[in-house]
């Protein structure tokens, strides 16, 4: 017996939203719901045409590809548009009268289900802060950083904590792309004063991947002005984004420059100790426990974000349940890909890059001399190297010219220290990492 339209596109949904990209994802697939299968086609509503669009134009083969895979069938794809809106989804009905977004907030996205480590202790802190006392602890906060390591999860948990609060305060979360999206649509519909009383009104309002306007000029100026508006009646603003404001490009300078205006906080990819905690977690919240030998497995194979090791876990437990067996080391180094050693990310790779990018020999990196700009890139060199391998204190202090451990501890806990002071150190060190792991991965 085969699946269900409904079936087919809660699976389906659940492969697209690692494929397509968070904002893009809720601004076309979210909201589309499965029909019927008619004459060998999926049919899916959405709820206007600028989302039809969107899905033809953009995704229509990922989307058919991934339905026909679920199906075991050749199934096209028709997409129709609503009579009526579509319901948004469903939110605790106490709650609802102060929620005013479109998308929904994620009921698992909360500050207690926020795993922390020292890669995230800043935006954690600030948000945790502003959800607190919105307007009076950093406005605006700007949460930056790479894919799948907790933007989104953070500004739901700011949404959730708010609106449990005994207040008035009203929230909306969106993103840039929806944002956009509404202004479109409320300009084809000649609602734009409803549009603005939606978002220039509201208490709290939290804005994902503010980067996807970027060359949107008609969106970012409707930005500006709804910035301006609740800046200056003192009501809370809260974006992220997948670069820091000074990265961000085909922006206006005066919307970027207002970015920069409360407090901006950087999450970086998670060490070794953090990931395993993730993966506690994540195993703890589906009531099962996972062996210490797994999750040291899993966390030392999977280092780029939080997204992928919880697709690893999920990926490691569905194998179980179809071999009707434990979770195991050795189930683990079947299905999770080998390191690729030719390009595997060592100290010394880490340290020929940095004195590549600074210009001077790896001998010096390694030499006793503590001229100026030797010590600089010498300190960047031991903090990358603590932060992107699972090195020990000892094991770099030989690798970096026999020092002592505690040497090489001191010039990491320097660097951590600088870096919450320097902006510009900050850019530049992440500059650094990009370009390492762009060579060698993670």
């Amino acid at each position: 017996m085969g699946h269900s339209a409904e079936e087919i596109w809660q699976q389906a949904k659940a492969l697209l939203v690692k494929e397509i990209p968070p904002a893009s994802f809720a601004a076309w697939i979210d909201d589309a719901r499965a029909k019927d299968i008619d004459e060998g086609n999926l049919v899916l509503e959405v709820p206007s045409l600028l989302a039809k669009g969107g899905i033809e134009r953009r995704y229509r083969s990922l989307v058919e590809r991934v339905v026909e895979d679920i199906a075991g069938r050749p199934l096209g794809l028709k997409i129709h548009v609503a009579e009526r809106p579509l319901p948004s989804p469903s939110l605790d009905p106490r709650l609802a009268r102060r929620y005013h977004g479109s998308l929904p907030l994620n009921p698992e996205y909360t500050f207690d289900t926020f795993v922390q480590g020292k890669n995230s202790q800043l935006a954690f802190a600030a948000a945790r802060a502003v959800a607190e006392s919105p307007a009076r602890a950093y406005n605006p906060l700007f949460i930056y950083g790479s894919v799948g390591l907790g933007k989104t999860h953070l500004l739901h948990a700011i949404g959730a904590h708010i609106l449990t609060a005994a207040t008035d305060t009203t929230v909306v979360y969106t993103t840039s792309e929806r944002f956009a999206i509404e202004l479109i649509q409320s300009i084809a519909a000649n609602t734009t004063e409803q549009f603005r009383a939606k978002y220039r009104t509201v208490g709290v309002l939290l804005i994902d991947d503010v980067h996807f306007l970027k060359n949107k000029e008609g969106t970012q100026e409707e930005l500006f002005h709804t910035f301006n508006e609740l800046y200056g009646n003192g009501k809370q603003i809260v974006l992220s984004s997948d670069r820091s404001p000074d990265d961000l490009q085909g922006l206006q300078d005066r919307l970027v420059s207002r970015f920069r205006w409360g407090l901006v906080a950087d999450i970086q990819a998670p060490d070794f100790e953090t990931r395993s905690a993730i993966l506690r977690e994540k195993a703890r919240r589906r009531g099962l426990e996972v062996p210490d030998e797994v999750v040291e497995l899993i966390a030392s194979r999977i280092t780029t974000n939080v997204r992928d090791l919880e697709g690893a876990l999920i990926r490691a437990l569905a194998h179980a349940e179809l071999c009707q067996g434990p979770v195991t080391a050795a189930m683990i180094e079947e299905i999770l890909p080998k390191e690729d050693l030719s390009r595997k990310l060592t100290v010394e790779a880490i340290k020929t890059e940095v004195a590549a990018a600074y210009r001077i020999p790896v001998s010096e990196i390694e030499s006793p001399s503590r001229k100026k700009e030797l010590v600089h890139a010498r300190q960047i060199a031991i903090y990358l190297a603590r932060e992107l391998t699972d090195s020990s204190f000892p094991a770099l202090g030989r690798s970096f010219g026999g020092r002592d451990h505690t040497t090489i501890m001191h010039s990491y806990q320097k660097m951590q220290e600088l870096l919450r002071q320097m902006p510009l150190l900050r850019s530049e060190i992440e500059g650094l990492r990009s370009t390492i792991l762009s060579k060698y991965g993670p």
